[in-house]
């Protein structure tokens, strides 16, 4: 169970101080299939001259909340696993930053269609620890249960995105 709250991050300059710290892993990732409550995806993610290939399916999203199985798969089962040509292939940087009590900021910067559309997600350990972290100030408008990925990749989302800014 994958317990995620997602935030947008409207001034990108606010925080290139804190993400220029710290290791960038460039994504690119692709949906094999989307329904109301399937998510299936390919991911690519190339870091220090390393590359890795992820197959993801996510299941149940409820609030914030959703079943999650992933395998690190190799390139020739990546490249074997074909995408939905009706879907947008999504590419950002990641950059992961260290946070408290044990968690971790996923601040993704992204690129091509959502070109300067930045996000940051913190996955917790439960939905209470969710309700009751202090968020840095530098997170702008929550999205968790109106902007998924998925969704970004099956609609183009970009002026709803930036409507929210």
């Amino acid at each position: 169970m994958e317990i995620e709250r997602k935030f947008l991050v409207k001034d990108i300059n606010a925080i290139n101080e804190i993400i220029s710290k710290y290791p960038k892993k460039t994504i690119t990732q692709d949906y094999l299939y989307v329904d109301d409550y399937t998510a299936v995806r390919k991911r690519k993610i190339e870091k220090s001259g390393n590359t890795k290939y992820v197959y993801t399916v996510k299941t149940m999203k409820v609030g914030i909340s959703v079943n999650e199985f992933e395998k690190e798969i190799t390139k020739e089962e990546y490249d074997a696993l074909k995408i939905n040509a009706e879907y947008i292939t999504l590419s950002k940087d990641r950059y992961v930053i260290p946070y408290v009590d044990e968690l971790k900021i996923e601040v993704d910067v992204f690129k091509e269609v959502y070109e300067g559309v930045v996000f940051a997600e913190i996955e917790f350990k439960s939905k209470e620890q969710a309700a009751q972290i202090e968020l840095p100030k530098w997170f702008d408008k929550e999205m968790s249960q109106i902007i998924t990925n998925s969704k970004m990749a099956t609609q183009n989302m970009k002026s709803f995105i930036e409507f929210e800014k």
